[in-house]
């Protein structure tokens, strides 16, 4: 028989928000992940339901990756559980710290004297020390709690640089976190590996269940449709938007235009980036040549535009890639989207994915109530496309991960309510004895005993 091991989400389950998932083994406890929700950054309703925790032992905090939906309240889940350590890989430490005084800093200045931090610089600087390295595929035991018998080992998750899939192995049982996931490799990062032996209990996440047009998308061919279509924007004096993520999504965009251009597939054209991508650029190019040997540092270079304001007397033919990737409010990709939508020569690409719910999914739906109330736009007259660049896993990657891990119990989150549904009824299908579990966020659960 299996020990005692349950299971909270703390954090959001539905769509993309505080990812934060805690699970009980008897007398220790681990968190992973702890985000904020990034439709609501500066607010405290961001974070995740931390008071559910209240007497229950915090003994490692395990973080997936660096983006803020992943890692954006770490700061306040350490003041909550100061005992706790801090697990993560190496590469997501040097973009952990990045991220977060970025975040404060973003805050700060958008929101002036009314801005009440979750945290300031100072107790980030006082913390930064707490955060502990640990390479893909390198086991290592829960640190002064080595009688908890508590083993973590990370892998490759191939979603964005340092990002990782979490196994825990404890008395016999073997529970994995997919974190975000992508199976097959991108234009920098290789394809996530999962652990060889069966386990127990998945965590997964599900983004892309819900969309069946990823799964039928072959890279090559979208990456000549992008060729093709920007192609065209830039030889009639465009300027082409593409809203992107500081992490991951910029380096991945500027790799692939640098590939295109080296080949004489693409025009020409400088290329801009607002927001930090550039110092994201910089950890990229340094972290990535030890990862991948091929790699060539200097390869991710583009010109900064700093200031949003002068991006009305910016001139075409220009490539912008601006955050955030999902166009929210007061960020660089919605005020340039307000600017370019009335010209057709410009355009505004989507590379990656955008909630519904946030101003980047409505400009991509283009209904026009929507465009009015939010963007203050009667038309869009630029020309708006979809390219299926995730750094997700599409849905039949996922069923595939599932199948070979063969778990008896299999989590969904991190998805719209149709692609958490979508994945459990299909799991059901190739894993008809396996119990499954759409969890709400504050209940309990037990995965064995």
């Amino acid at each position: 028989m299996k020990s005692s091991i349950t299971y909270c989400p703390v954090g959001s389950v539905e769509g993309i928000g505080a990812s934060a998932h805690y699970l009980q083994f008897e007398r220790w406890g681990v968190l992973l992940d702890a985000g904020l929700d990034p439709h609501h950054y500066s607010a405290r309703e961001a974070l995740p339901a931390y008071d559910l925790l209240n007497g229950r032992p915090v003994n490692a905090l395990v973080m997936s990756h660096a983006h803020l939906d992943h890692i954006g309240s770490l700061p306040v889940a350490l003041r909550n559980f100061p005992q706790a350590r801090v697990y993560m890989t190496p590469a997501t430490v040097a973009l952990t710290d990045q991220l977060l005084y970025h975040y404060v800093q973003v805050q700060r200045k958008k929101e002036g004297k009314r801005f009440e931090p979750l945290y300031n610089e100072p107790y980030l600087e006082s913390i930064r020390f707490i955060y502990q390295g640990f390479d893909y595929e390198s086991p290592f035991p829960l640190h002064g709690q080595e009688a908890s018998g508590l083993q973590f080992t990370f892998y490759d998750a191939g979603h964005i640089l340092g990002s990782a899939g979490v196994l825990i192995e404890w008395r016999g049982s073997r529970v994995f976190y997919t974190g975000n996931t992508r199976k097959s490799a991108q234009f920098i990062l290789k394809g996530a590996r999962y652990p060889v032996e069966r386990v127990d209990a998945l965590i997964t996440e599900a983004t892309y269940g819900a969309n069946s047009a990823a799964e039928h998308v072959r890279r090559s061919a979208e990456v000549k449709r992008f060729a093709k279509q920007i192609g065209e924007r830039l030889k009639m004096g465009g300027i082409v938007l593409l809203p992107v993520f500081a992490l991951g999504r910029t380096q991945e965009m500027i790799a692939m235009i640098h590939q295109l251009r080296v080949k004489n597939r693409i025009p020409v054209a400088p290329i801009y980036i607002t927001g930090m991508g550039l110092k994201i650029n910089k950890i990229y190019d340094r972290l990535l040549h030890k990862m991948y040997p091929d790699f060539k540092a200097g390869t991710l270079r583009a010109m900064t535009f700093d200031r949003w304001q002068q991006g009305r007397k910016l001139r075409g033919p220009a490539i912008l890639l601006a955050t955030s990737g999902m166009m929210l409010p007061g960020t660089a990709s919605f005020e340039f989207a307000q600017a370019l939508a009335a010209n057709p020569r410009n355009a505004v690409y989507f590379v990656g994915y955008a909630d519904p719910d946030t101003p980047g999914g409505l400009f991509r739906q283009q209904k026009h109530e929507e465009l009015k109330t939010t963007f203050g736009l009667e038309e869009i007259a630029c020309q708006v496309e979809i390219f299926q660049f995730s750094a997700h896993s599409h849905r039949r990657d996922l069923l595939a991960m599932i199948e070979r891990l063969r778990p008896r119990k299999v989590i969904f989150t991190h998805g719209e309510r149709a692609a958490l549904e979508w994945m459990e009824e299909n799991t059901r299908k190739i894993l008809p004895k396996a119990d499954t579990l759409i969890p709400r966020q504050g209940e309990w659960y037990p995965l064995f005993g």
